[in-house]
């Protein structure tokens, strides 16, 4: 049995925000949502509807951001993460280590910071051990719901 819910969302790493939101809506009929910033990763993001399909455009608003960090490795934009939901971060954490997987790092947020609409826990499997692909795992609750507390302090930034 799977402790992912479901593919969340797919991200891409893009150098012009306003450039790729133009193409998916022209070319796609893509249906943005309003556009966030997180802060401490250093990343403006625009997430979209595509048919029954949820993705996100990501855009670095420093030369520190891991997407800034991708796109120079990667020679420029492409796939940057697929979101894997799941009901209870610790119990998915858990459970992938059980069967001998591993976490490269968790990403707290501030408390009561919240991304469309939601309050999200999250921790990153690395590309070098999913075959190139960095898998975020995401538990989402609805602001202003029950949540879990906080990771502790200093657990780490995105791969």
């Amino acid at each position: 049995m799977s402790f992912v819910k479901r593919v969340e969302r797919v991200a891409l790493a893009v150098e012009d925000l306003e450039a790729a939101t133009a193409f998916f809506e022209g070319w796609f009929g893509a249906k943005f949502h309003p556009e966030e910033v997180i802060e401490d990763m250093g990343i403006r993001y625009r997430p979209f509807d595509l048919g029954e399909s949820k993705m996100e455009l990501l855009q670095a608003t420093r030369a520190d951001s891991p997407v800034a960090k991708f796109i120079k490795k990667n020679g420029g934009p492409g796939v940057h993460h697929i979101t894997y939901e799941v009901d209870d971060l610790d119990a998915a954490i858990a459970e992938l280590e059980r069967r001998g997987g591993r976490v490269a790092n968790r990403h707290t947020y501030p408390p009561g910071t919240t991304f469309e609409g939601f309050v999200w826990r999250e921790a990153f499997v690395h590309p070098r051990d999913a075959f190139g692909v960095l898998i975020h795992l995401a538990e989402k609750k609805p602001a202003g719901g029950t949540r879990k507390p906080a990771l502790s302090e200093g657990e780490g930034q995105a791969p």
